[in-house]
């Protein structure tokens, strides 16, 4: 059997995923990332300068037939795919807020960027894993989806739980095709390239800090590095991770107890 060597990174321009991005090519793997900014996109495909073995491809993960034509593209490019890192996802606007005082709408479009994306291309991108007898899915959730550490933030913390169901049934579903899936649970990663702004009069008034409430959930005393993150996602894809599947796997300093 020959392993598929071609990686598939959602929203890899920036942050988490492209730190991701960055070490799955390090580590010999061709590497395909998609993001909507076509500038941030294009940059980091130059920096890397090896089109052979890495490219960006421009996508919008809410239109529903994005999907298959990204899929369609890095088969073009690379050749098929047998890594997937589900990325994509988010915060949604007007999120903030108590159950009752939220529109339902809300609710839709937490559900929309962080499940139904990853639902969409996992859909897509199977086939070719089915095909080789091999492959490797994961999600990149959150310590939210653990548990929450902050109030008024429902759409967020049901939406990555979501991520941990669905990628325990994808696991249950195609263990005995070679195929695993697991998710990642960050804790707050800093990003050096982006400013972060948090109100704290949304955390009921909790910490002063925005951010101070994470570190004090830590442990280790401070918040996460991206080459951390990166480091547990490469160790799911690789051959060596074939028994660990149906996990979730917690980068979060030690925050949650479970």
């Amino acid at each position: 059997m020959t392993t598929p060597r071609t990686a598939l990174v959602t929203g890899g321009t920036d942050g988490i995923g492209r730190a991701i991005a960055l070490r799955l090519l390090d580590d010999g793997l061709r590497v395909a990332v998609t993001g909507r900014n076509v500038e941030k996109g294009t940059a980091l495909a130059d920096e890397v300068g090896r089109p052979e073995d890495f490219v960006f491809i421009e996508s919008d993960a809410l239109d529903p037939a994005d999907a298959g034509k990204v899929t369609a593209r890095v088969h073009e490019a690379l050749g098929p795919i047998g890594v997937l890192v589900n990325n994509v996802g988010g915060g949604s606007k007007n999120e903030f807020g108590y159950i009752h005082e939220l529109d339902p709408a809300v609710w839709a479009d937490s559900l929309e960027r962080n499940v139904l994306t990853s639902i969409r291309m996992t859909h897509a991108v199977v086939p070719d894993m089915l095909e080789a007898n091999w492959g490797r899915i994961v999600m990149v959730a959150s310590l939210e989806g653990k548990m929450p550490t902050l109030p008024k933030v429902g759409p967020y913390v049901t939406s990555k739980h979501a991520l941990l169901g669905l990628a325990k049934s994808i696991a249950f579903d195609y263990g005995e095709n070679g195929i695993t899936c697991n998710a990642v649970c960050p804790g707050y990663v800093h990003i050096p390239t982006r400013v972060r702004k948090a109100s704290a009069a949304l955390a009921e008034g909790r910490y002063a800090d925005p951010q101070q409430n994470y570190r004090d959930l830590a442990r280790i005393g401070r918040h996460i590095e991206l080459p951390e993150v990166a480091h547990a996602v490469a160790m799911l894809v690789s051959e060596d991770a074939s028994a660990i599947t149906g996990t979730s796997l917690n980068v979060d300093g030690g925050s949650s107890p479970y």
